[in-house]
């Protein structure tokens, strides 16, 4: 199955052979791929919204089945695209500070399998409830570090 095989090799990033299997993989498969990575982000606080409103109401309304069937998946993809699509914008400036040939979509996908090691560093913090600055700050100097080493793999442009 392609989402097993994109997890393994995104948990090798950033070694070249790694990067350059998952600049292989289709388009679909990197937006499956990133979008169960950020609905499984979110789930615990889609649990915690229906278990507060449980506690504070005695039972579930009908109202909570419609937010968490439909506007849950629904947000949570939304912001996954947004997201992606803003660290790619970054990517790219880094990308072009660094004079590399790389196109958008190519960063794009990057950045999607770059957020995997941080997503899930995030998601432990946040079970855990751990209250640290530098443990909220190292997801996002890690992502920086991975997409750093990953673009520099590419060759730098003709002048």
């Amino acid at each position: 199955m392609n989402i097993i095989t994109i997890f393994k090799n995104s948990l090798q990033l950033p070694k070249k052979q790694a990067l350059f299997r998952l600049n292989r993989m289709n388009m679909r498969d990197t937006l499956v791929y990133i979008n169960i990575l950020f609905f499984l982000l979110f789930l615990p606080y889609a649990i915690d919204f229906v278990l507060n409103v449980k506690e504070k109401s005695g039972s579930i309304p009908d109202v909570v089945y419609i937010q968490v069937g439909f506007l849950y998946p629904a947000l949570s993809l939304f912001i996954t695209i947004l997201t992606v699509s803003l660290l790619a914008v970054v990517a790219y400036g880094m990308r072009s500070a660094l004079k590399r040939r790389l196109a958008y979509h190519q960063l794009w996908k990057m950045t999607a399998f770059a957020l995997t090691i941080p997503i899930m560093i995030y998601f432990v913090i946040n079970v855990f409830n751990i209250e640290n600055f530098f443990l909220f700050i190292l997801p996002i100097l890690l992502f920086i570090y991975f997409f750093y080493k990953m673009i520099t793999v590419y060759p730098r442009q003709n002048k």
